[in-house]
């Protein structure tokens, strides 16, 4: 990933959790085709076991990350890997921290501008 940028923004919106299927559904067709490789540090959901065991040492689809956390599901710490539909190389990175913000890498300039414009609180974090 080189000239990748940290964007971070706000997961928390006048007391509406923005919610990893949100910020996947918000993202659109430049994450459609992506496979995920997830890593939970600290998961707060009904469904727990069903995305640890769905998405133990396999990558999963977009459409089925959206699907399994969608709902009452919050993901407090972990990341998030994304690897475009034929590529061995990551090309973004969501990693959730502490439950309060959401830290996006990643190359591409059209995803970064998306970002801004969805969260206009995004800021750069230099150094990570």
């Amino acid at each position: 990933m080189t000239g990748t940028r940290v964007l971070s923004f706000a997961a928390w919106r006048g007391g509406h959790y923005v919610g990893l299927a949100e910020v996947l559904t918000s993202l659109g067709a430049l994450i459609e085709g992506h496979r995920w490789q997830l890593i939970i540090d600290w998961l707060v959901s009904p469904k727990t076991d069903e995305i640890t065991e769905a998405t133990a040492n396999s990558l999963v689809t977009t459409s089925h990350l959206i699907d399994l956390f969608g709902g009452d599901c919050q993901l407090i710490d972990g990341e998030l890997v994304g690897y475009a539909d034929s590529s061995s190389v990551p090309e973004v990175r969501i990693r959730a921290f502490d439950s309060g913000y959401w830290h996006v890498r990643a190359d591409s300039p059209e995803l970064l501008e998306k970002i801004t414009v969805l969260y206009p609180d995004a800021h750069e974090l230099p150094g990570l």
